[in-house]
């Protein structure tokens, strides 16, 4: 186990620490005479620049760093508003090197203790209180509980990151809680509802535009905020990969191969367009395939199509597209279509790719369906 790192002071970056100082540190212990109005100025300044959120925060991390490992797990799903604000801003102020005299470490000890005990004896009340009055097992309910219980995990491996300076790692992937639990697809938005508001969170937060916000994660840098961003975009663009997988290992039972000729028969394309003299590649290589490039003829839509990395290669069911990559599949307009198809054709690719990505245009996602319009340009 790796050792714990230092926890680096709150910096508020608002010009009222001009008046109320930065974060207090403990390098020299108060003297016990002035001990109580130096904590009450202390306590001014977390309840000035912190919130509930930050005391609950504060507590998990002491408790972390106090290997009590299995009361932080607890902890995590404490409502915010049990929690005294006195308490945490306490704990932090311990964490911070404020030694604690006996009175202060046992109120302090006995209120988290009290609060984990009373929330563990809740949630055994609660599931006494379910188990008698639901006679028979609701499936779509524990679905459910198991996506809410994934979203908890991720909500911890949000918190481990945090804990270790935003820096992102191999370690970090998403996609293996979420087939480690093996989650219904169908309650992926109990996960994907709460993410993509914490998204726009931090979002708002690095780009500036709500001052609440600003301040509220005031204590991460710029590079840890765009760190942040990531890792939620992460989590994002897995529950879309996660749909993607389950789609494709979804076997009701052992079926026979089905040749390529068969799964695309009734994809709709367009096998020729003489307007362009463009001419469409065979459908039946489609399956397999790791990316293609297509155009729909109607709306001059240039239409890149990318297995996803987990599954790494393309399939088709009736005349849709399986196994590609929701984030990364887009479509951009096309202002002059004879050139630049002549362009994207001309090169191996790599060279695809990279004029692909130099067109000037607003990027839409691919809904992944064929259409009487679309020429197959090219697919490996």
């Amino acid at each position: 186990m790796s050792a714990i790192k230092a926890p680096k002071p709150i910096n508020p970056r608002s010009p009222d620490t001009k008046y109320n100082g930065t974060e207090p540190l403990w390098n020299k212990q108060p003297e016990s005479e002035s001990r109580q109005s130096t904590l009450i100025t202390a306590f001014g300044w977390y309840n000035y620049y912190c919130s509930r959120t930050d005391a609950k925060a504060f507590i998990l991390d002491w408790l972390e760093r106090n290997d009590r490992s299995k009361d932080a797990k607890v902890w995590r799903s404490v409502p915010e508003q049990s929690i005294v604000l006195a308490i945490g801003w306490l704990a932090r102020m311990n964490t911070m090197g404020l030694i604690l005299n006996a009175h202060e470490e046992t109120k302090m000890q006995n209120f988290i203790t009290n609060l984990i005990n009373d929330h563990r004896a809740s949630k055994v009340e609660q599931s006494q209180e379910k188990e008698e009055i639901l006679s028979r097992p609701n499936i779509q309910d524990r679905l459910r509980e198991k996506a809410a219980e994934a979203g908890g995990e991720l909500e911890g491996m949000l918190d481990e990151l945090i804990f270790n300076g935003v820096k992102i790692s191999n370690d970090h992937k998403p996609i293996n809680i979420l087939r480690g639990m093996n989650v219904s697809p169908q309650h992926l938005n109990v996960i994907k509802d709460p993410w993509s508001r914490k998204r726009d969170e931090f979002y708002s937060a690095m780009e500036g535009t709500d001052s609440q916000l600003v301040e509220a994660y005031s204590h991460f840098g710029k590079i840890q905020l765009r760190n942040l961003l990531k890792f939620v975009d992460q989590v994002l663009a897995d529950c879309e990969s996660y749909v993607q997988i389950k789609k494709v290992e979804r076997k009701p039972r052992k079926k026979k191969a089905v040749s390529p000729e068969k799964l695309t028969a009734k994809f709709k394309y367009l096998k020729e367009f003489p307007e362009l003299k463009l001419t469409s590649e065979n459908v039946t290589k489609l399956v397999g395939a790791t990316e293609a490039w297509l155009y729909d003829t109607k709306k001059r839509k240039l239409i890149y199509v990318v297995a996803d990395t987990h599954i790494n290669s393309l399939s088709v069911k009736s005349s849709a597209l399986l196994g590609f990559d929701a984030t990364n599949s887009v479509q951009k307009t096309l202002r002059k279509p004879a050139e630049q198809i002549k362009a994207l054709m001309s090169g191996g690719a790599p060279a695809a790719r990279k004029f692909f990505k130099e067109i000037k245009s607003t990027e839409t996602k691919f809904n992944g369906r064929g259409n009487e319009n679309l020429v197959l340009l090219r697919i490996r």
